[in-house]
């Protein structure tokens, strides 16, 4: 047995507790893993299994964690193991005994709904595998691979967007006539791009459906139900007379699915049934806000410890009131947070933070956090993901964590060639903020920026509409004035003095991951990591240069070095520097 892991460091949990592995099949003794997430506890008190007891575990409650991973994960994935993370400093033997003594589970097989299934033991950075196949258990291997390739070669990614209308008592809300309606044999499914109707009497495959080229994810739509009369009517849910009040609600659909392309039509439409049906039971469980009728936005997400889409629901806009906000759903979010295994000191899950699905022909790559830089609008995302790393030796290398957009000269139709290199930098700053959902705003022109200089009376009124330079100093100003972020201001009599800064840029990469403005002489420059070695002194910085005139082409922009590793002497020896480092906000 085998399992395809992308990177062991994703399997991140809280403390010493259990997860589920979320994966697909990619044949009959190997499977991809591209999620997990931590088990929820069982809310019953007289629930308390001895075997978790004696392993200082919580009781899983299984049915629940599935239940929840399904609405979180595409459709076609499935529970295929257990993580179990242990304490740093436990012995191979107590751990091998831990992983024996969970396998006893008979209700993890249920749950994992395979004939075998798969243990990860995790004791630090130590992971060991093991596989249980008819009660049996055995040592299973794990092989580095990636993950996204495997999933543009093996599978298919669909995204189904509709709506359907439900009538429900608040009090009670039920729409299991709507899931009659959407299991109905009349049921079926147009791709759209293609307008090729899909019907669950077709036997022919999907990828022999698809004409070739056709890019990734394909749009799906609903399409209405054919009633025995031949009049087309959309699923709907058939209400009797009754003295309890019922309120209409149209309930949102935008769902993932993982097909494998030799799939029969008739299959990929029996899992999208299925597949709409999971999220209109997850979109039950929210259809009242403190017991008044509510509607549902569903947002699709990336994180980081995950390697495939994460789909998350909110309640939206209670009946009668007003939307709700980021800080309603607070506890939500933490819950979620807890549940994916992310940290409790970033957002991830907000409104504002942002999706990207970026096409390309032939394959799918989910976000530009994958694995390399894309194009947002008018400026590239993250182009040091394009980079190739030349490192120090025996150094400690950090980089920006998240997306940031490179703004730089000559964009937006304002000529700032020769001065405004330091407004772009401030830019590239704000977009880290905008990328990470701690803010919608988009970056400021250079002239809201010289406009909120004058409004903290730190330039005279004239300043505005002018083509004078700022530098660190003031690029800090306005991310407070503008957005609230605080900096710390680093000072460098000269670019030679560069090369001490290793440990301040080191922790500043590791603890608030954003960009660093630099000014210095007459130039700005934004630095997105650090390679630097305590035991040389060695030290090379990640620069990304916003003193580039030309289009948004990321092999001009790595090629020509406007964004590459420097040495310190890339630093101009005479001229003094100051660095902005912006602090982020310790929220989700």
């Amino acid at each position: 047995m085998r399992l395809v892991i992308a990177d062991t460091t994703k399997l991140t949990l809280n403390s010493q507790t259990l997860g589920l592995l979320i994966g697909l099949p990619k044949s009959a003794d190997e499977l991809v893993v591209v999620g997990h997430c931590t088990c929820l506890q069982s809310t019953e008190k007289a629930v308390s299994s001895p075997l978790y007891k004696g392993l200082g575990l919580s009781t899983p409650d299984w049915k629940r964690t599935v239940l929840q991973s399904e609405a979180c994960f595409p459709a076609g994935t499935k529970p295929c193991g257990i993580l179990l993370s242990m304490p740093s400093g436990t012995g191979e033997e107590e751990a091998h005994s831990a992983v024996a003594q969970i396998s006893s589970d008979r209700s993890i097989q249920t749950a994992c709904r395979g004939v075998w299934y798969a243990i990860i033991s995790m004791v630090g950075t130590t992971v060991s595998c093991f596989s249980s196949t008819s009660g049996r258990l055995e040592a299973a291997e794990i092989t580095g691979h990636d993950v996204q390739g495997t999933l543009s070669t093996h599978t298919r990614l669909l995204r189904l967007q509709s709506s359907l209308i439900c009538h429900i008592e608040p009090s009670k809300p039920d729409i299991s006539g709507l899931l009659e309606g959407v299991r109905s044999p009349r049921t079926s499914f147009l791709l759209q791009a293609q307008q090729i109707v899909l019907t669950g009497d077709l036997e022919q495959s999907l990828e022999d459906t698809l004409p070739p080229g056709t890019e990734s994810p394909v749009s799906v739509q609903l399409l209405e139900c054919i009633s025995d009369g031949g009049t087309p009517v959309a699923p709907t849910l058939t209400i009797q007379p009754s003295p309890t009040r019922r309120v209409e609600l149209t309930l949102p659909l935008d769902l993932l699915v993982f097909v494998n392309p030799t799939s029969t039509i008739a299959t990929v439409v029996k899992v999208l049934k299925e597949a709409i049906c999971s999220q209109l039971r997850a979109e039950e469980q929210l259809l009242t806000w403190k017991n008044t009728p509510c509607s549902i936005v569903i947002r699709h997400r990336h994180i980081p410890s995950q390697d495939c889409p994460i789909t998350v629901l909110y309640p939206s806009v209670p009946m009668g009131g007003s939307a709700l906000t980021d800080s309603d759903l607070l506890d939500m979010r933490k819950a979620l947070h807890l549940f994916l295994g992310l940290p409790q000191d970033c957002p991830y899950l907000r409104h504002t933070n942002r999706e990207y699905f970026s096409k390309i022909t032939g394959a799918h790559m989910f976000f530009s956090s994958s694995s390399s830089p894309t194009t947002a609008g008018t400026h590239l995302v993250s182009p040091h993901m394009a980079v190739r790393n030349t490192r120090v030796s025996d150094g400690d290398m950090v980089t920006v964590r998240g997306d940031y957009s490179y703004h730089h000269y000559m964009q937006d139709k304002i000529n700032d060639d020769g001065w405004g290199c330091a407004y772009r930098s401030l830019q590239t700053l704000w977009s880290w903020f905008v990328h990470q959902g701690y803010t919608s705003r988009p970056p400021p022109t250079h002239r809201q920026v010289q406009q909120a200089l004058v409004d903290v009376r730190d330039k005279e009124s004239s300043f505005v509409g002018s083509r004078e330079w700022i530098g660190s100093f003031e690029v800090s100003t306005c991310l407070n004035q503008l957005l609230g972020i605080q900096c710390k201001i680093h000072y460098c009599s000269s670019g030679a003095e560069m090369g001490s800064v290793g440990r301040i840029l080191l922790h500043h990469f590791k603890t608030q991951w954003t960009p660093v403005m630099i000014g210095g002489g007459v130039l700005a420059h934004t630095i997105l990591g650090v390679d630097y070695s305590e035991k040389t002194g060695e030290i090379r910085f990640l620069v990304l240069d916003p003193h580039y005139k030309d289009a948004e082409d990321i092999k001009t922009v790595v090629d020509k070095g406007w964004c590459g590793w420097k040495p310190v002497t890339f630093w101009n020896q005479q001229a003094h520097y100051n660095l902005c480092l912006p602090q982020r906000s310790k929220e989700i």
